[in-house]
């Protein structure tokens, strides 16, 4: 009894002091210095001075923490003994270097792990030198960018100045976003991005490859080039793209390029292959969009540098030395596996896991820890032979090798084995059980390693109420129809209002349904055109419609950056509108459909026109997204309706005034002015919709500010 009352003591006393050991950071300073220990930071902190940070630091970053550095910052660890970290399921963001300052950004030997985005340098931002080099980022789950950096806010014509920013020796493995430039060819910018390992990473997207899913990629134009980056001697290693809809690799994903430039050099790499055909399927440029510049990546290194960070580059089967491919399928257990890489490895704390589907019928899988014996085979091989036998029943499995060490002990990226197939496999099981209609809470709980694939599918997809955005619109419209000049300023404006309510479906693709209300308005002395003059006719219309809408959007519009706030789109529909054509005659207004100007009333085999009318519209929007949930723009969009009678002057031949007259003793006077306002003579069977026999149309366009609704 006494013992276990010594114990709890001593627990509690050892609790107490853990607690008092973390420092808890907040609020401004003009100068921080984080010394060694454990710290914690659950805002946004801003440092207007200098930022520096010791060796043996540890600073976790909780939900809002983030830190803005807007002086020098300096960290320099000893063996990546400076942490920065988030909390599970409550990660923190990552350090923001802003402002304009003539100081040095130094980041080394720090590891960055379970953060948003860990590091930013915003718009506007300038530094004379910027070092980031032997840093370690690993694990970070936010599907922005591990590392973004934006323009500096030079004047181009005046101002000389240059930025140094290298990019060297480090090793980026186990994120879920890549490395975006919004300038890789700089007039100001000198980079470097040499000897660094971009290992096991995943960018997330759709089956349509594009820009940004890739693991480095950035603008290269032909204007403002002084410096031509240079990005040399980089080993880029199983960096795939995720499929956000199947949750399934699609392929390699390591370099994308867009701009004016004509070609962008990055050769002397190596890209996990010596295959061209395999390489060139991992980037993103002219053969893929004509427009883009081409990647001229020869000559490139056949095997990885042995100065890059540690990193496996090739697995072998033990029994037969055959390399394994990234689609590999894996039903029979592996003997053992040879290892290669780049410099000598340590296996000894290294595990080796198993896991499988036990039944085609449920999502019960089994996640084994094997036994295995390691052995040199020479500086940069190893051969693990496996002593465990796992009893799969030839089911689709994988295999992960996680713990690899360095030299220094410092982390290695982690080794999979069969995981494209399986990841198939697992959507296979996901639909059949789905159809099942299995409950949720009869599915066990799935093992951290598939865990961390779908909880990145989730985050990137989000719910569907967050995907809805309401906008309120305002402009003018503008009738081409009938009754109109074909210049299209020549024309009577009036005023319009709406309600627009969008819904993302994918990445670039959305939906949305327009409520508009308006007036239509024109008279044919507005014309340029003698006989339309001659014949006088006008009318005003107030119009109501609902307009559904299919939208091509030029930016993802899941996400957002301050590097693409203009987001234009493209966008096609049809409409159902309601409109009543009335006209002026002493003084009073006329509803036209009731009068039968065209001669409606007088014949029994015609019929008025409806005042109901369908038709079709391309539309243009080009919005600013100025924060996560707000935005404004303007639009412009051409309607062209299926009716003839928005103005009321359709194929109908001028009917008689006399027998207009007879027809309608209260209202004949106005019915025969408004089927010829200006009494011309008429030929028989001529048209009172002639010359312009066309369809009737209009266009609208204006403002409109837009917010979703939902987080």
């Amino acid at each position: 009894m006494q013992r276990v009352l010594l114990l709890y003591i001593g627990s509690i006393l050892f609790f107490i002091s853990h607690a008092n050991g973390q420092d808890t950071l907040s609020g401004n300073y003009t100068n921080l210095k984080i010394p060694t220990g454990a710290h914690v930071i659950k805002d946004v902190i801003r440092v207007t001075g200098s930022f520096e940070v010791a060796a043996g630091a540890k600073i976790e970053m909780i939900d809002a923490g983030l830190i803005v550095c807007e002086g020098s910052v300096t960290m320099k660890g000893v063996q990546n003994n400076i942490e920065f970290f988030g909390k599970n399921n409550l990660e923190g963001v990552g350090l923001v270097i802003k402002n304009i300052d003539s100081s040095k950004v130094v980041i080394n030997n720090t590891i960055f792990r379970s953060l948003q985005l860990p590091l930013l340098f915003d718009f506007g931002w300038k530094r004379d030198n910027v070092d980031i080099s032997d840093n370690i980022f690993i694990n970070n789950i936010g599907k922005i960018s591990v590392l973004q950096v934006l323009n500096p806010p030079f004047n181009f014509n005046t101002d000389s100045t240059s930025i140094i920013f290298k990019i060297v020796n480090n090793l980026f493995t186990g994120n879920n976003a890549g490395i975006y430039f919004e300038d890789l060819r700089s007039d100001h910018v000198d980079i470097e991005i040499t000897n660094n390992t971009f290992a096991n990473n995943l960018v997330f997207g759709f089956k349509n490859y594009n820009i940004s899913t890739n693991y480095i990629y950035g603008r290269t134009d032909q204007v403002y080039t002084r410096f031509i980056s240079k990005i040399e001697n980089n080993s880029f290693v199983k960096n795939f793209l995720i499929d956000n809809i199947s949750d399934t690799i699609v392929h390699s994903a390591n370099f994308g390029i867009y701009g004016s430039e004509k070609i962008y050099k990055i050769n002397n790499n190596y890209w996990g292959s010596t295959e061209k055909e395999k390489i060139t399927k991992g980037f993103y440029d002219q053969s893929i969009n004509y427009s883009s510049p081409k990647l001229e990546f020869e000559p490139f290194l056949s095997l990885p540098k042995d100065s890059n960070p540690l990193h496996v580059y090739s697995i072998k089967n033990g029994e037969n030395s055959v390399e394994f491919q990234d689609t590999v399928t894996i039903k029979d257990q592996l003997k053992s596996i040879v290892l290669v890489s780049n410099k000598k490895a340590n296996y000894s704390k290294a595990s080796i896991s198993y896991m499988y589907f036990k039944k085609d019928s449920t999502m019960d899988r089994a996640d084994t820890l094997l036994t295995f014996n390691p052995q040199d085979v020479n500086g940069t091989t190893a051969k693990l032979d496996i002593t465990k036998t796992i009893s799969s029943q030839k089911r689709i499995g994988y295999y992960t090798i996680k713990g690899i060490l360095g030299a220094n002990n410092e982390p290695a990226p982690d080794v999979k084995i069969g995981y494209q197939a399986f990841l198939l496999d697992f959507r296979k099981h996901k639909l059949f059980v789905d159809s099942l209609k299995m409950k949720k809470d009869t599915v066990p709980p799935k093992p951290k390693e598939l865990d961390s694939v779908k909880n990145q599918f989730q985050k990137i997809e989000a719910p569907q109420k967050s995907r809805i955005e309401l906008a309120l619109l305002a402009g003018g419209s503008i009738f081409t129809g009938t009754i109109s000049n074909p210049s299209l300023l020549n024309n009577e404006m009036n005023v319009l209002f709406g309600l627009n309510i969008g819904y993302t479906i994918y990445s670039n693709l959305s939906a949305s349904l327009t409520i508009m209300s308006s007036k239509l308005s024109n008279s044919d002395a507005n014309s340029s055109n003698n006989e339309q003059i001659a014949r006088g006719m006008s009318f005003t219309s107030s119009v109501l419609g609902i307009s559904p809408a299919l939208n091509f959007d030029f930016v993802d519009n899941r996400l957002y950056t301050k590097a693409r706030k203009f987001r234009p789109s493209i966008g096609v529909g049809f409409d159902l509108i309601s409109f009543s054509p009335t006209g002026l005659f002493k003084g009073k207004t006329y509803n036209l459909q009731t009068l039968g100007t065209g001669g409606q009333l007088l014949d029994s085999t015609k019929k008025v026109y409806s005042l109901m009318a369908m038709g079709y519209f391309l539309n243009l929007k080009l919005k600013y997204q100025f924060s996560r949930f707000n935005s404004a723009g303007i639009f412009f969009s051409f309607h062209q309706s299926l009716s003839d009678y928005l103005d009321d002057v359709g194929p109908d031949e001028y009917p008689s005034s006399i027998k207009l007259l007879a027809k309608s003793k209260a209202d004949g006077d106005a019915a025969a002015y408004f089927s010829n306002p200006t009494s011309r003579p008429v030929t028989p069977g001529q048209f009172r919709n002639s010359p312009n026999g066309s369809k009737d149309s209009f266009v609208n366009f204006g403002i409109f500010y837009a917010r979703k609704l939902f987080k």
